[in-house]
């Protein structure tokens, strides 16, 4: 678990607020979804498919490469009914010129209420 966050279980439904880098994110998200369908209808190219997906986003970090990777998984563990569909890994600048972080970054669904189904593609998923 993070140091930033504490270590709370709660028992139903809570309601956490939103910052608004969160809130910033997912308009930024929305927007770049929709200019990358925009480009799609304009390439139309044969003999593939195009899908757009806005997935949620999760970022671990860490000062090492291992630390990032507890991290990712300390988080999977917490949220054992989401779907991880790929990750990327960075290694970017740090708060000093001689520090890095590293950064997991996880591209994760949840199953759909109603149907318990997860979206995008999965290991299981049809075509």
């Amino acid at each position: 678990m993070s140091a930033n966050l504490p270590e709370t279980v709660a028992e139903g439904a809570v309601v956490l607020p939103a910052p608004p880098r969160v809130v910033d994110d997912l308009a930024r998200d929305l927007t770049q979804a929709a200019a990358a369908v925009r480009a799609v209808s304009r390439i139309c190219r044969g003999g593939g498919d195009v899908s757009v997906a806005a997935y949620t986003a999760v970022v671990c970090t860490g000062r090492s490469a291992a630390r990032a990777l507890e991290e990712a998984a300390a988080w999977c563990r917490q949220a054992p009914e989401a779907e991880v569909h790929s990750l990327a890994w960075a290694r970017v600048p740090g708060h000093r010129e001689d520090v890095h972080e590293y950064r997991v970054t996880l591209a994760v669904s949840f199953p759909d209420e109603e149907t318990g189904e997860h979206t995008g593609d999965t290991h299981l998923s049809c075509r």
